[in-house]
C-alpha cells in the first residue's frame, strides 16, 4: 500500500492512537505503542461505525457525482472545457488532492495524497472517510506553518500550567483526543472607510472657597472627519471553525505570506470553505468601523469628558482574496466533555477556553470578600456606627469584581471588534475636517464640609 491509499479510520483499542494498516505483517498496527490487530478484530470492535461510515461514504459519493456532473453541464454550457476544478482554478493539481468527510460533524477536510486523515480536528471523530476533491476554488495565498506539533503540544501543556482556577484533575485526566495542522480558508478583504463624527466635549476646573465646591465646565462642540485604509482583514470562512477562536489567535504576519503552492500542503490538512465572500463582508466591515472609530475618537484630545452626538461611516471595498492561514488544532477531552484549543502557526499564540473549578473560585470569592471586609472594618472604619454595613457592601463588590475577573481569565476567547493590525501601511487616520468650537461656561456650587483649603484640578 503506498502512502496515497494509506488511509487510518480507526483507534487502538488499547491506546486510543492511530491504527496504519502494516503490509509487511498484514495486520493493522498503532503507530504509538505498537499494539496489532486483524481486520477482522478492529472491524468488530467498530461494527457500528463502520455502518455509519459507508452510508456517509456513499452519501458523500453521491453529492460530489451530482456537483461534479451539474459543474460539467455549467461548463459546457457556457462553452468551457474541463470539469470543476479545472474551472476553480486547480489545473493538474486537482489530481494530488484529497478529500476526508467527517461523519460526526460534518465537516470537509482536502489534503495533499501524500496525507492521511486519521480522525477529525475539530470533533475528534476517528471516522473519517475518503470522498472526492470538488467544489473548492484554488487559494491565491498561504502563510506557511512555522510551528510543529511538538511545539504545539508543549505550549498547549505551558497554556494550562498555573492557572489558578483550572480544576486539580484537569492535568492528569484530560486527554489530547487529536492535535492537526490545518489550513484555515479566510477571506481577507481591503478597503477604505470614510466618516464623520460629532463629539460634546467637555473641560473642568474643581475648587474650593470655604465650604463650597466650586464647579466650572466650558463646552465644545467637536467634529471630525477622515479616512483610514485597511488591507486583508481576515474572516475564516469555515462554519466549523468557531469565528472568536479565530479573531483570538490573530495577528497573522503578512509579510510571510507567499502565493499559494502545493509545495505547503505535504502533512497538513485544509479546511474547506463554506461561507462565501459576501456573508464574511459584514464582520469584516464591522471590525474596520470599530477602528475607525477608535482612531477618530483618539484624535479629540485635552478634555475631561467627551461624549459622541452623532456619527456616520461609508465603507469602500477595494478587493477580497482568498488565503490560507495555518493554525494547529487541539481537542482535549475531560470529564466527558470536549474543549477544543487553537494554535497560530506562524507565530505560536495559543488559544482556548479552560474549565472552571467551582470549589475554588468561590473559596477565592469568600477569602476575598473576608478580607476586604477586615480590613475596612478594623482598619478604616470602626469609630463609624454604620461601619459593619459599608464594609460588607466595599467587600462584597471588591470579591464580585475580582470574582469575575478571575473568571473571565479562564474564557479569553472572544470576536474581535477591531481591525487595527490589518491598518494599511500609509492608513493611518487622515483627517480632512478638525474643528473645536467653544459654546458656553457653565458654573455650579455644592455645599461640602470644611476640611480643608482650596483644591484645584
Amino acid at each position: 500500500m503506498n502512502m496515497a491509499e494509506k488511509i487510518t479510520v480507526y483507534q487502538c483499542p488499547a491506546c486510543t492512537g492511530p491504527l496504519s494498516f502494516d503490509g509487511k505483517i498484514g495486520k493493522l498496527k498503532c503507530e504509538y505503542c505498537g499494539s496489532t490487530y486483524t481486520t477482522q478484530e478492529i472491524e468488530a470492535l467498530y461494527a457500528d461505525k463502520n455502518k455509519s461510515a459507508a452510508a456517509a461514504d456513499a452519501e458523500a459519493h453521491k453529492k460530489a457525482d451530482e456537483a461534479e456532473a451539474a459543474a460539467a453541464a455549467a461548463a459546457k454550457a457556457a462553452g468551457t472545457a474541463g470539469g470543476s476544478d479545472a474551472a476553480s482554478g486547480w489545473g493538474s493539481d486537482a489530481a494530488h488532492m484529497r478529500a476526508y468527510n467527517c461523519t460526526t460533524c460534518g465537516a470537509e477536510l482536502i489534503c495533499d495524497e501524500t496525507t492521511a486523515a486519521t480522525s477529525c480536528p475539530y470533533c475528534g471523530n476517528p471516522s473519517v472517510i475518503p470522498g472526492k476533491f470538488a467544489g473548492m476554488d484554488r487559494p491565491d495565498y498561504v502563510i506557511p506553518f512555522k510551528v510543529d506539533k511538538k511545539q504545539a503540544v508543549n505550549s498547549f501543556k505551558e497554556y494550562y500550567k498555573g492557572r489558578l482556577l483550572l480544576p486539580g484533575s484537569f492535568a492528569s485526566d484530560n486527554h489530547i483526543e487529536e492535535i492537526k495542522g490545518v489550513y484555515v480558508p479566510f477571506w481577507m478583504f481591503s478597503g477604505e472607510v470614510a466618516g464623520r463624527a460629532q463629539y460634546e466635549a467637555i473641560k473642568e476646573d474643581r475648587r474650593r472657597a470655604g465650604n463650597e465646591e466650586i464647579v466650572r465646565q466650558e463646552h465644545y462642540d467637536v467634529y471630525r472627519e477622515g479616512t483610514m485604509s485597511f488591507s486583508k482583514i481576515p474572516v475564516d470562512a469555515s462554519t466549523k471553525m468557531p469565528d472568536d477562536l479565530m479573531d483570538s489567535i490573530e495577528p497573522f504576519n503578512y509579510k510571510e505570506m507567499r502565493p499559494f503552492g502545493m509545495e505547503y500542503m505535504p502533512g497538513y490538512l485544509a479546511n474547506k470553505y463554506d461561507v462565501s465572500k459576501q456573508e464574511c463582508r459584514k464582520r469584516a466591515d464591522d471590525r474596520a468601523v470599530g477602528s475607525f472609530r477608535t482612531a477618530l475618537r483618539g484624535s479629540v484630545k485635552n478634555y475631561d469628558s467627551v461624549n459622541v452626538r452623532q456619527q456616520s461611516e461609508k465603507i469602500t471595498p477595494a478587493k477580497t482574496e482568498y488565503g490560507m492561514l495555518p493554525v494547529w488544532l487541539l481537542s482535549s477531552n475531560w470529564q466527558g466533555k470536549t474543549y477544543l484549543f487553537a494554535m497560530n502557526g506562524q507565530s505560536g499564540k495559543m488559544i482556548g477556553d479552560l474549565p472552571v473549578s467551582k470549589p475554588k473560585l468561590a473559596a477565592w470569592v469568600v477569602g476575598v470578600f473576608a478580607a476586604v471586609f477586615a480590613l475596612m472594618h478594623f482598619l478604616i472604619l470602626k469609630q463609624q456606627g454604620d461601619s459593619l454595613l459599608i464594609s460588607a457592601a466595599v467587600a462584597f463588590i471588591v470579591a464580585a469584581i475580582t470574582g469575575a475577573v478571575m473568571n473571565g481569565s479562564m474564557k479569553p476567547v472572544a470576536k474581535s471588534h477591531s481591525a487595527g493590525a490589518y491598518v494599511s501601511d500609509d492608513g493611518a487616520l487622515r483627517l480632512s475636517r478638525h474643528d473645536d468650537r467653544f459654546v458656553r461656561t457653565t458654573e455650579t456650587r455644592r455645599q461640602v464640609q470644611n476640611s480643608g483649603g482650596p483644591r484645584r484640578k
